[in-house]
């Protein structure tokens, strides 16, 4: 796929407790100011759905995410995320990350939640997803909201990250996140952060219409969907998978 490049183990629970919280949009909640002190009563949303107030706060950067009232200082209350929107049957999750980086079995908990779900509710199993980062828990949502096959996304970065590998950029230095506020309909922009700092320093894009080619020889070909089950076997989803 052509590019180019522009100047432009924690515990399994968590899972569970994300999915418990969907009862409840919002937690009253009492947390200290991390610069001052100060104890700030907040709100604490645990749960989005689509079209919500609170899924437009999480795009804009602004939930859960108070202002302290002595010293003006704003902060994010890192909590657990879950995003549903019963009308595609999609369900995104953002969980803290193992501390030994196996995240395993939180994939296996929530691929069976899934499954849980599905017959509880009678209806088809949705299609589910695990992140770590508020980041990640946000690209999924964008390209569920635009129409993509995440799977795919992930695989056309991939590519992305082979065929411009350089000192400039490259995998172990960088990381792809969906561009959502890219308004050109002829490409699929990517934002490239620095997996240190995690800040943006470049951006690259792909032609749509090779996105589109993927997809009609992926989704024509019943071995080749069979070989992308392979290489993303369970709720996480990530190009980092195929780079090892």
């Amino acid at each position: 796929m052509p590019a180019r490049k522009s100047t432009e183990k924690a515990p399994v629970t968590q899972g569970k407790k994300a999915a418990a919280q969907a009862a409840a949009a919002a937690d009253p909640r009492s947390v200290a100011c991390p610069k001052c002190g100060t104890v700030v009563d907040t709100s604490v949303v645990s749960t989005l759905l689509a079209g919500s107030d609170q899924l437009k706060a999480l795009f804009a950067g602004t939930l859960n995410r108070p202002e302290c009232p002595e010293c003006g200082t704003l902060f994010l209350i890192d909590e657990p995320l879950v995003y549903r929107d019963t009308a595609s049957a999609f369900i995104a999750y953002q969980v803290a990350m193992p501390e030994d980086g196996d995240t395993s079995a939180i994939e296996q908990e929530i691929d069976c939640m899934a499954t849980d779900i599905s017959s509880s509710e009678e209806t088809e199993r949705p299609t589910v997803r695990v992140t770590f980062t508020r980041s990640d828990f946000i690209e999924k949502i964008a390209l569920r909201n635009d129409g993509y096959d995440d799977r795919l996304i992930e695989y056309a970065k991939f590519q992305l990250l082979k065929s411009l590998d350089s000192e400039e950029l490259n995998h172990r230095r960088h990381r792809l996140l969906f561009d959502f506020s890219n308004q050109n309909p002829d490409i699929i922009a990517f934002i490239v952060f620095d997996r240190e700092n995690n800040q943006p320093v470049s951006r690259v894009h792909v032609q749509h219409g090779d996105y589109d080619a993927l997809l009609e020889e992926f989704t024509s070909s019943t071995q080749l969907m069979l070989e992308l089950d392979a290489l993303f076997p369970s709720c996480y989803v990530s190009c980092d998978r195929l780079i090892g």
